[in-house]
């Protein structure tokens, strides 16, 4: 059976603005296996009622972890299988670091900062009627704003935050060196969660000095581009704009 991936419209400059769409696309382009795109506008759709999830012959699955799992014990497809079991810990360390922090700065990038809020805002809401999107709008900019301020993230300055997504760009940069990838010259499921929150973040539709910082580090700007010539082919370069 075709897996049917769902996700969100994808934007122009990034392959979607959900990094973990963008892993899991890249996941699923690197497992081989047939899948097709499928629209999903509400994400109350998937059992975990967010995106992105899959479909197939064992029903709807969500979390990109999970899906990991699942095409390991249903497919025999293993993404981590030519690493050693030290470079397969780190690596999900490294996804950890990706999507447990650096995913909730891009998050407070777009919600948080009240200078890049009706950017998102035109973004998810500038298709609907004013009265609904008048009403809709707030409530989903509220709800953001608690989740960030309840994960703790939202507590911290714009100074701070940025900090700590800087000193986490500088610590990718460093673990990826010269490779071609973080574990050689094959890419695995860590390369695709670094690259979907690293892509969002340098194509972010919102201003931030993060898409500098990433730039600075012509290694990482390199694997950007690596990554979209081969797998995304609408994403937006890097190489061609670093200092």
């Amino acid at each position: 059976m075709t897996i049917k991936f769902f996700q969100p419209p994808t934007q122009e400059a990034a392959p979607n603005l959900s990094p973990f769409c963008t892993k899991l696309d890249m996941m699923l382009q690197l497992s081989g296996l047939e899948f097709t795109r499928e629209m999903a506008m509400d994400p109350r759709e998937g059992p975990k009622q967010k995106v992105p999830f899959i479909e197939d012959d064992k029903g709807r699955l969500g979390d990109t972890q999970f899906i990991e799992a699942h095409l390991k014990s249903a497919y025999n497809v293993d993404l981590l299988r030519e690493l050693s079991p030290h470079d397969a810990a780190l690596g999900r360390m490294i996804m950890g670091t990706v999507e447990e922090q650096l995913y909730f700065i891009i998050v407070y990038s777009r919600w948080q900062i009240e200078t890049n809020w009706p950017i998102m805002e035109e973004i998810f809401f500038g298709h609907m009627p004013p009265e609904p999107r008048s009403e809709i709008a707030p409530q989903a900019l509220e709800m953001m704003r608690n989740a960030l301020r309840g994960q703790g993230i939202g507590r911290h300055s714009e100074e701070e935050v940025f900090a700590l997504g800087a000193r986490i760009i500088d610590d990718l940069a460093t673990l990826l060196g010269d490779n071609t990838y973080f574990f050689g010259d094959t890419p695995t499921s860590v390369d695709a969660s670094v690259y979907g929150g690293l892509i969002n973040l340098f194509g972010n539709p919102v201003p931030t000095p993060l898409a500098a910082h990433i730039k600075s580090h012509r290694n990482l700007s390199a694997y950007l581009d690596r990554i979209s010539a081969k797998y995304f082919a609408n994403a937006a370069r890097a190489t061609a704009q670093a200092a």
